[in-house]
């Protein structure tokens, strides 16, 4: 089964290439630019993962996390930010679905290796 990501970010470039690098690595990817349209996607499917860019204009994504945590309380969040907000890791404290925190600029393998290890298909690649 493929994994599904719920990708949030403002930043049309940004989206395109981090949505492009997770559909090639076989990920189903609805991605989105604002907070009311990733709401709204939550509302219509569950994703597996949601990475999220962390300031959306003048908005913070954590409300997302937040809904997201309401339907399924164990869904992993990824968040994405060039922020420095939060820099010593208080993020953590604001949504206890948050597994880990990636700065901008962001290299693909990273992230890519985030949403492998909190989709668990690391785990699910070592076992076969």
């Amino acid at each position: 089964m493929t994994a599904k990501v719920l990708l949030l970010e403002d930043d049309i470039g940004v989206r395109f290439t981090f949505n492009m690098a997770l559909q090639e690595a076989g990920y189903d990817v609805r991605a989105v630019s604002n907070c009311a349209d990733a709401i709204s996607a939550l509302s219509e499917t569950l994703p597996d993962v949601l990475v999220l860019d962390l300031k959306i204009g003048e908005e913070m994504s954590l409300p997302v996390a937040d809904y997201a945590a309401l339907l399924r309380p164990d869904i992993p969040v990824v968040y994405i930010t060039g922020s420095r907000l939060f820099a010593g890791g208080e993020l953590f404290t604001l949504s206890r679905n948050i597994r880990w925190v990636l700065r901008k600029p962001v290299n693909l393998a990273d992230l890519l290796s985030m949403v492998d290890h909190v989709t668990g298909r690391v785990a699910a690649a070592a076992a076969s």
